[in-house]
């Protein structure tokens, strides 16, 4: 935690310069950083610091004792009094002198030489001075939100100015700043020298509040040396919103923002939205309490831009205007949005992905050869090019020493067609007469069987569905492929490409062409022209939306090897004090195992929504020609051969007549 001590009330710069060398004396700041102090010679003031050393001591004491302290001070009215506090903190402490112009107010010196660098606990930083004018200037400067950490805690320690707590408070930069809190001193007649009765009230501010009117209000009262109330000076104001509502851009953009049709009270046609950014939402909502209202960007842009004058476009404009307070829609965490906005941490990651069209089907006629593998094949003809062989020579040695006198034994052809035949159902025309020749041929028909039976159960059902090509799958395959372009919308994708250290995804940049929008990106992705590049929930979600079928066949395809990884996170505007509380929610959602979740219900329930509106009905029925286009091509290719053996025997025929 960063926290930052606002005091104003000193006197004298005389006195300043004996406060520096009192403390340099006692160690209690270095002359390194003493070296920072720019003392001027300025009018003393009217109020004694030392009647306000009370109070900034409880406050210090009881809230930021374990910080270290910066004294900022204004050196227009410095009080000798100020070491009496400076040496009652007894912590890590800098003091740094403030500059005062009638053109600028009060502002720090060699802003761009000096550095607050926070403690590793906390750090507070002390500013000091009674113009409360002036204070208000600095702090809606361009340079405080610059120097001073937005989550710190601020304290304002005010003489007996009218409506100093008001005026410090309620401005555009301190509603954003939640640790803040003004100590005015209060006028009451008291005895001469008798300091007990100096009162104070401790006045602070709410952030985001829409159900209360004033937004400063009195937190604490001191009197008589001490607080009366006890109450918590520095609470957390953003666990809870009370009911006020906040303001989240976003724009459609499945399955992180769906944008979702409805009937209204009235009849009338409108829409929700839903999705996995809008459920995060909504239980940031609930977890904080806070009214969600959900807009588009303002002019009518997506994610946004820059703009040639440094501006940006879209919900990130939006954003950077603080016309809303967070911003959705699958975005990723990249550097260039991190410098005009913050972003939460990430609660998934994402990968970019190409979805490709299917290729065609093969032709039916390949279902002869598919209820085997090529390895399967290859033993087959392996195993019946030789087990005919060592049939016929088993046979030949059979009839030369056992004298076994099968007719068919000794012929290769014979032999070939019987043990051919094993694989078409086909009987033998004779028995072998040898046990040799019978053990063998058991076990060759046995082996025949088993291969026949198989290939016949698993060819009736390559026959009756459509023969399938592997899609592309990888990167290396995906530029091999004949598809002309793909790409995205834009060409960021296309800067990524060429900046990635792999040559083969930087080689993926030469066919880039970027499309207007993903639906035009996807539809030409459905009529095999291009290749579009995405997130993969979103393109996984449009194939089940909208190119997959009630039976859950698919006519797109995601790559699965995709690159470019990306973390998501919700957007917010610099500076937002509500970030940790937003963290700290969406860390238990990702603990919780949510995010998966709501990313497997929506794709379930788009499969099913898109199943609905599927009119096409399958039915079973006889097989088709183009079923059986194995088999006619076998019987064609059959009378072909046919014919062009019987024109061969004609022709060798021929010559053997011509050489008689």
């Amino acid at each position: 935690m960063i926290c930052t001590l606002m005091l104003t009330s000193l006197e004298g710069s005389e006195a300043a310069r004996k406060i520096s060398t009192s403390l340099l004396a006692e160690g209690e700041i270095t002359r390194r950083e003493m070296s920072l102090v720019s003392w001027k010679e300025t009018p003393h003031g009217s109020l004694e610091l030392r009647k306000v050393q009370a109070v900034v001591g409880y406050v210090v004491e009881n809230f930021l004792n374990h910080c270290g302290l910066y004294l900022i001070f204004d050196p227009r009215n410095m009080a000798l009094e100020t070491t009496k506090i400076v040496q009652s903190l007894g912590l890590p402490l800098m003091v740094v002198a403030m500059d005062w112009s009638p053109e600028e107010g009060l502002f720090l010196p060699n802003t761009t030489r000096l550095r607050l660098i926070p403690f590793r606990t906390c750090s507070a930083y002390i500013f000091l001075s009674e113009d409360v004018k002036a204070m208000q200037t600095l702090v809606t400067s361009a340079t405080f939100g610059k120097i001073f950490h937005y989550l710190a805690r601020h304290v304002f320690v005010t003489g007996l100015t009218a409506g100093s707590p008001k005026v410090i408070l309620d401005n555009e930069v301190m509603s954003w700043r939640p640790h803040a809190l003004v100590i005015k001193a209060v006028d009451k007649d008291k005895k001469a020298g008798d300091d007990r009765l100096v009162n104070y009230e401790l006045w602070s501010h709410h952030l985001f509040r829409q159900d209360i009117s004033e937004k400063v209000y009195l937190m604490e009262r001191w009197d008589q040396g001490g607080p009366q109330r006890n109450a918590d000076l520095f609470p957390d104001k953003l666990s809870d919103f009370h009911r006020s509502e906040l303001t989240a851009v976003t724009f459609e953009h499945p399955p992180s923002i769906i944008q979702v049709p409805h009937e209204g009270d009235s009849g009338s046609e409108g829409h929700h939205y839903d999705g996995i950014d809008i459920r995060l939402l909504r239980l940031l909502s609930d977890a904080l309490n806070f009214r969600l209202k959900i807009v588009n960007p303002s002019d009518g842009g997506k994610w946004g831009s820059p703009n040639e004058d440094g501006s940006w476009s879209g919900l990130t404009g939006d954003l950077t205007q603080r016309k809303a307070h967070m911003g959705v829609a699958n975005l990723f965490i990249l550097t260039s949005y991190l410098q005009v906005v913050d972003m939460t941490v990430a609660y998934d990651v994402e990968a970019g992905c190409f979805i490709t069209p299917l290729p065609e089907d093969l032709p039916q006629w390949v279902a002869l050869v598919y209820p085997f593998s090529r390895e399967v094949w290859i033993f087959i003809l392996i195993f019946l090019f030789l087990g005919t062989p060592v049939l016929c020579a088993m046979s030949r040695m059979a009839n030369h020493w056992l004298e076994d006198v099968s007719s068919w034994g000794t012929n290769l052809y014979q032999i070939t067609f019987y043990g051919m035949g094993i694989f078409f159902g086909q009987g033998m025309p004779q028995e072998p007469q040898g046990n040799v020749t019978r053990i063998y041929f058991i076990m060759w028909v046995w082996y025949g069987l088993l291969i026949t039976v198989v290939y016949k159960s698993s060819l009736t059902a390559f026959l009756t569905i459509p023969l399938e090509q592997p899609p592309i799958d990888t990167l290396e395959q995906l530029t091999l492929s004949t598809l002309p372009a793909w790409g995205s919308t834009g060409i960021t994708f296309k800067k990524m490409l060429q900046e990635s250290p792999d040559p083969l995804v930087q080689s993926l940049a030469d066919r880039y062409h970027p499309v207007s929008g993903t639906k035009e990106g996807i539809m030409l992705t459905a009529q095999k022209k291009y290749a579009m590049m995405e997130n993969r929930q979103y393109l996984e979600y449009m194939i089940a939306t909208n190119f997959t079928n009630k039976y859950g066949e698919e006519t797109l395809h995601v790559m699965k090897e995709c690159f470019l990884p990306f973390q998501i996170g919700m957007a917010i505007p610099k500076k937002a004090p509500y970030k940790p509380n937003f963290d700290r929610i969406i860390k238990k959602i990702i603990e919780a195992g949510l995010v998966r979740k709501w990313l497997k219900d929506i794709i379930t329930t788009s499969q099913r929504r898109g199943a609905e509106t599927e009119t096409d009905d399958r039915v079973g029925g006889a097989l088709t020609l183009n079923n059986l286009q194995g088999a006619w091509l076998l019987f064609g290719s059959g009378i072909l051969i046919a014919f062009l053996m019987f024109i061969l025997e004609n022709i060798v025929r021929s010559l053997k007549h011509q050489q008689k």
